[in-house]
């Protein structure tokens, strides 16, 4: 460590107002929005990830300095102290190296600064707090940092828990810091049975907090008529997370054949989001419908739950008011960020062959139709195989998601904007495993089904994960190409 203190942060929660970009070129960025923070603080909070607490945690940092920081902002910072909870691991507290107007040492903190700051912390974590030197801070942060290194050089540093899912029942929520705040919704995960909630952990992300959670029992549908009856709808969970909106739907109960066949989800992106409204249907149920953009129309996703939760849906209805109407900070914990992609691009993979080396070949000829496809400073995020076995007619395909669209190789016989996809769907099952995109062309809506073998599911369900990542952050205004 140099006699600076530098220190490479990350920001996790902006204090103040920021800037949310979109990249037009590569010398070019787009205003977007203002994010306003949903509490101001005279700080913005960041970890170090190189050093870790006795918890095994990053160290928590407060920021100083004229300017807020968008999430996940990497950053040098000069090490001016720490603020410390009786003799609890203190929260490091530095200032960007770039922002010559930050404070440069402990001393040259404001006094209204230092009140502001110490109200934050009381008022977060109650209790006395005590400023220590960047002197006393050393020791500390030299243990830390031997921590970190003593752990990654036994190859057992801890994975990242998921961020919607909290490791103890009994623990505190703090006013402020978000890398330690759980929402009601996330304890619910316990409450649900087993088997949901391993659909539930299959269906989230690591970085997604869940906003609301609501599990609806098997029942009749109002709407939907065979010949003879209602349609029955099978148990499921509307969950709304800080990145979308999932309506997760068993496909069989298990007592129907002791056989778990699965799951199918319908997706909305929370900055998709256009209208929502419930309605009434009969005397028993409600149907809660929402509204989702994109470029030239909208597609609808309806969800029908019994009449009894009616006050469940009102207080999701207000959750997703706050995103239609353009205040997604005020609710968002996260907000959404072109992913980067793989590097380099995993090989295709064929789920029913034995042999590694059968597949170079196919790797080649797909990569060479990748490569002649992409337009110029495209990239790809994620592809999967249909092997020809599962369809001799169409003979070996792959589906491709890149920063722009998704397109099926080699053919190119179907190419879709992600401009012009407004849901998704994945349905993992033994039975029949798919991912439809629903998506506006010439102003109707249209639906793509791309059924693929069970063993394939993981690369199909990455191929997702990059698609409504990809989208969260097109810009719809921009003209289709």
């Amino acid at each position: 460590m140099s006699k600076d203190h530098l220190l490479e942060i990350q920001i996790t929660q902006p204090g103040r107002i920021t800037g949310q970009y979109h990249p037009v070129t590569i010398d070019a960025l787009r205003l977007e929005k203002i994010i306003q923070p949903v509490e101001c603080l005279p700080f913005d909070i960041g970890i170090l990830p190189t050093a870790l607490n006795p918890f095994s945690e990053p160290l928590g940092v407060l920021i100083l300095g004229s300017l807020s920081h968008p999430i996940n902002t990497e950053m040098e910072a000069k090490l001016l102290g720490a603020v410390q909870r009786m003799d609890e691991t203190p929260f490091l507290l530095a200032a960007p190296v770039a922002d010559e107007s930050a404070p440069q040492s402990l001393e040259d903190i404001p006094p209204r600064l230092r009140e502001e700051m110490d109200a934050v912390l009381r008022k977060g974590y109650p209790g006395e707090w005590r400023w220590l030197t960047a002197e006393e801070v050393e020791p500390l942060l030299h243990a830390a940092v031997l921590r970190y290194r003593s752990r990654k050089a036994q190859d057992k540093l801890p994975q990242l828990d998921p961020a919607w899912q909290p490791l103890h029942l009994d623990r505190p929520a703090p006013s402020f810091a978000e890398a330690e705040r759980y929402t009601p919704a996330e304890y619910t995960f316990f409450e649900l049975p087993h088997r949901f909630q391993q659909y539930v952990g299959e269906a989230l992300a690591p970085d997604e907090r869940v906003l609301y959670a609501a599990r609806r029992p098997a029942m009749s549908s109002q709407r939907n008529r065979s010949f003879l009856r209602r349609e029955r709808l099978q148990e499921g969970v509307l969950i709304l997370t800080s990145q979308r909106l999932i309506h997760l739907t068993e496909l069989l109960p298990p007592d129907s054949a002791n056989v778990r066949y699965g799951f199918h989800t319908v997706i909305g992106l929370v900055e998709r989001l256009a209208d929502i409204s419930v309605s009434a249907l009969g005397n028993d149920s409600l149907l809660l419908s929402t509204v989702w953009n994109a470029h030239g129309g909208n597609t609808i996703i309806e969800w029908e739950m019994p009449r009894a939760m009616s006050a469940s849906l009102r207080e999701l209805t207000a959750q997703l008011e706050r995103f239609k109407a353009n205040d997604a900070a005020a609710c968002q914990l996260r907000r959404a960020s072109t992913p980067p992609p793989p590097d380099p691009l995993p090989p295709l993979n064929d789920p029913a062959s034995t042999d590694p080396q059968s597949g170079l070949p196919l790797n080649e000829r797909f990569s060479n139709a990748l490569a002649a496809s992409l337009r110029p400073a495209e990239t790809v995020h994620a592809w999967a195989l249909l092997p020809e076995w599962f369809d001799p007619k169409c003979g070996a395909q792959a589906l491709v998601v890149t920063d722009r669209r998704l397109f099926l190789l080699p053919d190119l016989g179907w190419d879709i904007s992600l401009q012009q996809a407004a849901t998704l769907e994945f349905t993992s099952s033994i039975l029949e495993s798919s991912l439809v995109i629903n998506y506006i062309e010439g102003a109707a809506a249209k639906r793509k089904v791309i059924l693929f073998p069970y063993p394939a599911q993981h690369a199909f369900r990455e191929c997702l994960e990059a698609a409504r990542r990809c989208m969260a952050v097109v810009p719809l205004s921009y003209a289709v190409k």
